[in-house]
């Protein structure tokens, strides 16, 4: 089975209709996502609909449980908060209710499961050694897919030692992992607002048969996307980090 893997898509509807289009040359069977489908750009409603149509297992992240309304963004920062509420006014009463019955993680995926920020806090950033140790130690599956941080990164536990590998893409985008070692934490880096300084979405193919990581970066239409927030009154800080990758 292929499984497509997507994460922290954030209302990107351009970025989102790349990264489909782009996995369905190289193929996949099903699609994953490990949350924050919304959340600071400017088509929550849009990217909530095409995720239902291509029938993705999806886990909740932090920005869906804010955006409809189960919390307050109490510790967002100002831009973020302001994107929180932006959202929660876009979005019909249905659709918060369907943000609002996404599950929390983990969800269990053949051998791997799926969660937003590590295993035990959807809120947690996952980013130090540290960090991937202690989740390794309570993991159960072979692997575990997670988000948030925005930066694609695999951790893998080797017997006693921890190995961390980044993905090298090449020309056309793409980059491969072979899954080894005794368990993997695994993070497809961010559909709609990638952080490691790379504007192109981001996304990974994983093939539970072959056990290997397919890694992919596309680029999309950005400035539709950085146009739909400016006119739609998103802080201009949010539109402009998309294009610096940060």
């Amino acid at each position: 089975m292929r499984y497509l893997v997507l994460s922290d898509i954030h209302s990107n509807l351009e970025a989102l209709e790349a990264s489909v289009q782009r996995a369905e040359r190289a193929g996949y069977d099903r699609v994953l996502c490990c949350g924050d489908v919304v959340g600071y750009g400017p088509d929550p409603a849009e990217v909530m609909d095409r995720l239902e149509g291509l029938q993705a297992a999806c886990v909740r992240g932090n920005h869906d449980r804010v955006s409809c309304g189960l919390d307050e963004p109490t510790n967002f920062n100002t831009h973020a908060r302001q994107a929180v509420y932006w959202t929660r006014s876009q979005l019909p009463a249905a659709y918060r209710e369907r943000l609002a019955a996404l599950p929390l993680g983990p969800m269990p995926i053949e051998t791997a499961q799926l969660v937003h920020g590590s295993i035990a806090d959807e809120d947690e950033y996952l980013v130090t050694d540290d960090d991937a140790a202690a989740n390794l130690q309570i993991a159960d599956p072979h692997v575990t897919f997670y988000g948030h941080t925005h930066e694609a990164i695999v951790f893998a536990l080797l017997e006693d030692t921890l190995s961390i590998s980044v993905p090298r893409y090449g020309s056309d985008g793409s980059a491969s992992i072979p899954i080894s070692g005794i368990k993997l934490l695994v993070n497809p880096g961010s559909v709609g607002q990638p952080r490691d300084g790379d504007w192109r979405a981001s996304f990974l193919i994983w093939d539970s048969a072959t056990g290997r990581l397919e890694f992919y970066r596309v680029p999309y239409a950005l400035e539709v996307t950085q146009a739909k927030m400016r006119k739609a009154g998103l802080p201009e800080f949010l539109a402009y980090r998309l294009g610096l990758g940060r």
